[in-house]
């Protein structure tokens, strides 16, 4: 359990938080602080799970579970460099497989879908494939989800 989180003491307490923020994130104009939180709490969940579900005996190091867990959901890989890139001014040890995010201002609001020239977060992976931020993360609550569901059965 986490002393130091107020009343958010579990990894499901830190899933909801995830799963509020992201309805915060929504309803806002495509908010990079929002989305930097969103990310980061998706990401760091992974160190909850690891604790609290007790999974050193399954994987030697966090890292084991971590590097397990983006070969689940390649989403969690995007949260990963967002979170390391944005507490961290310059990146000398982790090497992100995101190339670059920007806010892309476009001529039609979130009302309509991505298909329209809208604003959003954009994500460019290394290979030039552009992803957007509202799915990738809706991609890592629905696989965390389902994986902590999978932990309680």
């Amino acid at each position: 359990m986490n002393n130091l989180s107020f009343d958010i003491n579990s990894s499901k307490d830190f899933l909801n938080k995830l799963i509020e923020d992201f309805k915060d994130y929504l309803k806002s104009d495509n908010s990079s602080r929002m989305a930097l939180n969103c990310a980061m709490t998706s990401w760091h969940l992974s160190e909850w799970v690891f604790h609290e579900y007790e999974l050193g005996g399954q994987f030697s190091k966090i890292k084991d579970f971590q590097k397990h867990l983006k070969e689940l959901c390649p989403s969690l890989q995007i949260m990963h460099d967002i979170s390391n890139g944005s507490k961290h001014y310059k990146l000398n040890t982790h090497k992100p497989k995101v190339k670059e995010t920007e806010r892309k201002t476009g001529t039609f609001d979130k009302t309509f879908d991505f298909s329209f020239d809208r604003t959003m977060l954009k994500i460019v992976m290394p290979n030039n494939q552009i992803a957007v931020f509202d799915e990738e993360l809706e991609k890592t609550i629905a696989f965390w989800k389902e994986f902590m569901n999978n932990l309680d059965s």
